[in-house]
């Protein structure tokens, strides 16, 4: 389309004509081809059905021949006083050979009266009951190697009458056959005339589709020229409306850009003035502000989703997903939202989960679920919200479902029909009073779909809803981070920090919150400044805005990473409104090392901060963090002082250590054997010895091990864990 079509256009209307002769010139020879073909096909046709006739005629011989010898070998038999294994070998042979002429015949596919009147399948089947009668006597034969004067007695008195019946169906086979040919004959001679007439129609039918091509061609060609003017028109109007495309999704993804921007500077702000121990007027203030930000944000997100699905760019990422974490993430966050609305938000899971870890997209998931848990929790007043994870098996395929059931304001069955519908609210009222796009039921029935599952509803007026929906459950292994151990509460201070922000206000929210962190912040207002700041100081991280004047983040990224050394290696994480896949994939291609859209919060700068070490270098994202002992380690604790003492303990606790140490030493010598008994034994006793002096989370870790064979890097991963755990408690 991007090319002019009218040249093309006028050059096939030129070569209609042209086309008209050489299809006339085809029409002639398929006629010419159609007759010999047609030839061809009778007269292999009334070959085929001879052959086959013949063939059918020629296996029924052969069966009477055989039943006649199979007689004479067994009256020749009798005739002898005493059978030799030559002898009885001959009538089994002969019988062989009858049954094979028999399977034969019987699986031929030929017409069963010959071309007569008379249906001869009753006496093939009468004849095949007979020598299949037969049978337990050779059967006999094949285990004894003899044969009785009474098995060959009753052989002698059926063969009479199987005899009878062969000759019947061989007589009755050749007189049908060749009355057919007869009928054959006189059938060809009416086909050929037939054809002949067929033959003459179809030559009437071509010369009448001639000339109506020669008259409908002077008719092509005045149409060409309006053709060609409509496509010009139509090119035009492509090129238009894929320029407005273009303008469009830049116009998006500007306008979430310049929306974020703002708004992370209202939540950012207001989260600063809740740090700083507010009045309770103030806090009150404050918290509206904050939901409303949040709000508006849900909004943004939508509007975005929307347009990524418009134009197909929504897209998902399978990869190994642990569903109870992935749940109870959402119960997390939306907990307080629900205690504000007098909720009670709870979630069920499964027992024993078959498939706890399945293939999905867990951000999309994450999405779906918040998405349905928001609007139960919206529509609910002093309610209960619960989200249920089952397992269903469905044509033999175990699926996962989820149910998000809430005792809100319910949706009666006009309302029903509405949902799912992009823009669409179940009345003109609830945008009002409630709030919200329409977009969030289209962007998660979307998703669903592309994960490979179905989404509904149930519903009541004044009762409550149910939202559901399935997802495929494939089984996979868990993701390191899912038996990973758990990251340090505390984030260590002192670190020296790059912000590179245009936005003043942004600037100051970050700063305040990472001040409040601990760290040591250094502001660059745009790329350039950055690039010559972190030439010139070192840092430990670099929080990097994409979109700013002179150079943007993307070219500045470039530039750093150009530099030698640990300044050219220093981790860097994007801090962006810009918030679509193709802008993660960019800082990902660049030598970001992370990805964080705006707004940003303290939470997220404390995750950020989190996978940062001291020194700056830039680590994997997967990197394992210092393990903490947890609340079960100090009830375990005080409950085996109080028995035996802080000497007492300690000696306990130097005991597992020591164990410790020997059972690794054996592990590693697993590596690489087919011995999963000793490998069990093993693991079990070191997760028991954990357990028992309150190292529940490394009990854990090991027991995830059981189930899979151990390698060098799973058995150095929990040699590591255990030397991190042995230093925590020496300090």
């Amino acid at each position: 389309m991007n090319q002019l079509v009218q040249p093309a256009s006028s050059e096939a209307i030129r070569k209609a004509s042209k086309a008209t002769v050489v299809l006339q010139v085809f029409a002639a020879a398929l006629l010419v081809g159609l007759v010999a073909i047609f030839i061809m096909i009778a007269n292999r046709y009334s070959t085929l059905q001879d052959g086959i006739r013949e063939n059918a005629l020629w296996s029924i011989y052969q069966l009477d021949r055989e039943a006649r010898k199979l007689h004479e070998a067994v009256h020749f038999s009798m005739a002898e006083k005493e059978l030799t294994p030559d002898e009885m070998k001959l009538i089994s042979n002969r019988y062989d050979i009858l049954y094979s002429r028999m399977n034969i015949l019987e699986q031929g596919t030929f017409d069963r009266k010959f071309g007569g009147d008379e249906d001869a399948a009753p006496a093939i089947d009468q004849i095949n009951r007979t020598i299949r009668d037969f049978e337990p006597v050779f059967d006999g034969y094949e285990r004894t190697k003899t044969l009785s004067a009474k098995d060959l007695d009753g052989l002698d008195a059926s063969l009479e009458p199987l005899l009878q019946n062969t000759e019947s169906l061989l007589v009755y086979a050749n007189n049908s056959v060749s009355s057919d040919r007869a009928d054959a004959r006189a059938a060809l001679m009416s086909l050929q005339v037939k054809s002949a007439a067929l033959v003459a129609l179809l030559v009437a039918c071509v010369g009448f589709l001639i000339v109506s091509l020669r008259r409908q061609l002077s008719s092509v060609r005045a149409a060409g020229l309006s053709l060609e003017a409509m496509a010009g028109d139509l090119q035009r109007s492509y090129l238009a409306a894929e320029a407005g495309n273009r303008a469009k999704s830049q116009f998006m993804a500007t306008m979430g850009h310049e929306i974020r921007t703002p708004l992370n500077a209202i939540l950012g702000t207001t989260e600063l003035l809740e740090l700083s121990r507010p009045t309770a007027s103030m806090t009150h203030g404050l918290a509206t502000i904050r939901r409303s930000g949040e709000a508006l944000l849900e909004i943004i997100n939508e509007i975005l989703d929307y347009a990524k699905l418009d134009h197909g760019k929504l897209e998902v990422e399978m990869r190994p997903t642990v569903i109870a974490d992935t749940v109870q993430s959402v119960i997390e966050i939306l907990e307080d939202r629900s205690y504000e609305n007098g909720n009670i938000l709870r979630a069920i899971y499964p027992d024993e989960p078959s498939r706890p870890v399945i293939e999905c997209d867990p951000t999309r998931l994450r999405q779906v679920l918040l998405n349905l848990t928001s609007n139960a929790i919206k529509f609910t007043k002093n309610g209960v919200i619960t989200v249920k994870v089952s397992e269903q098996a469905v044509l033999g395929q175990t699926r996962l479902r989820f149910d998000v059931t809430d005792t809100g304001i319910g949706i009666d069955d006009d309302g029903l029909e509405k949902l799912f519908q992009p823009f669409s609210q179940v009345d003109a009222t609830i945008s009002r009073k409630y709030g919200g796009t329409g977009l969030g039921l289209t962007i998660c029935k979307e998703i669903v779909e592309r994960l490979g599952g179905e989404i509904g509803v149930t519903s009541s007026k004044g009762v409550g809803s149910t939202f559901w929906f399935d997802l495929p459950a494939t089984p996979a292994s868990a993701p390191p981070s899912a038996v990973a151990v758990p990251v340090a509460q505390g984030i260590p201070e002192g670190r020296r920090i790059l912000l590179v922000e245009d936005n003043k206000v942004n600037q100051e929210v970050a700063v305040g919150f990472l001040r409040h962190l601990g760290q040591t912040v250094v502001v660059a207002g745009d790329g350039v400044e950055a690039v010559r700041i972190a030439a010139e100081q070192d840092f430990d991280l670099v929080l990097m805005d994409m979109q700013m004047p002179r150079m943007d983040g993307v070219e500045a990224t470039r530039r750093i990473r150009q530099m030698a050394g640990k300044r050219g290696n220093v981790r860097i994480v994007a801090m962006t409104a810009n918030a679509s896949e193709d802008d993660r994939l960019l800082c990902e291609q660049v030598g970001m090392n992370g990805f964080q859209s705006k707004p940003v919060s303290i939470a997220k700068l404390r995750d950020v901060l989190g996978e940062c070490p001291v020194g700056g270098a830039a680590v994997p994202a997967s990197s394992s963090s210092l393990p903490t002992l947890g609340s079960e380690f100090e009830n375990r604790r005080k409950e085996m002082v109080d028995a035996l003492g802080e000497d007492g303990f300690a000696d306990l606790v130097a005991s597992f250590f020591d164990d410790a140490s020997s059972l690794m030493k054996e592990l590693e010598g697993c590596i690489g054997k087919e011995d999963a008994p000793l490998q069990d034994r093993l693991l079990h006793t070191l997760k028991g010895a954990a357990s028992s002096v309150g190292l529940q989370r490394l009990a854990d870790n090991v027991h995830g091990l059981r189930n899979k064979p151990l390698t060098t890097d799973s058995v150095q991963h929990l040699s590591n864990d255990i030397e991190n755990y042995k230093g925590l408690l020496a300090a």
